[in-house]
């Protein structure tokens, strides 16, 4: 059971253990993909903010504001438990975006070799 709890509220955990590595995540995926971007001559293009990285980057930034909202809420409240049916649809779509993401930065990489 404790391995479910990890696939489903493993980001929600990480923010609460560290309260900005949501953000930390966001701004080097963000950032990666503007120098790559920078790199082709590119940067803040038409396209930069379709990029895989920097949709996931943003999205780990409001990850992470939500997360430190909900928990302050949570505390103000004096709530002791809640069903996180939010986590059960926002963190999957979490893991599908970074893992796009990584695979977009390694194939702008990749082809930046090829270019060479």
């Amino acid at each position: 059971m404790e391995l479910v709890s990890w696939i489903f509220f493993g980001p929600a955990k990480l923010v609460a253990a560290w309260p900005y590595a949501g953000i930390l995540i966001g701004i080097a995926l963000i950032a990666a993909q503007a120098w790559l971007s920078m790199q082709k001559g590119t940067l803040f293009g038409r396209d930069f903010f379709r990029e895989a990285a920097v949709l996931a980057g943003l999205l780990w930034l409001i990850f992470n504001f939500y997360e430190l909202q909900f928990a302050a809420v949570l505390t103000q409240n004096k709530v002791e438990s809640t069903l996180r049916m939010d986590l059960i649809i926002l963190v999957p779509i979490l893991y599908a975006l970074t893992a796009a993401a990584v695979v977009s930065l390694l194939a702008h990489l990749r082809n930046k070799r090829g270019d060479n």
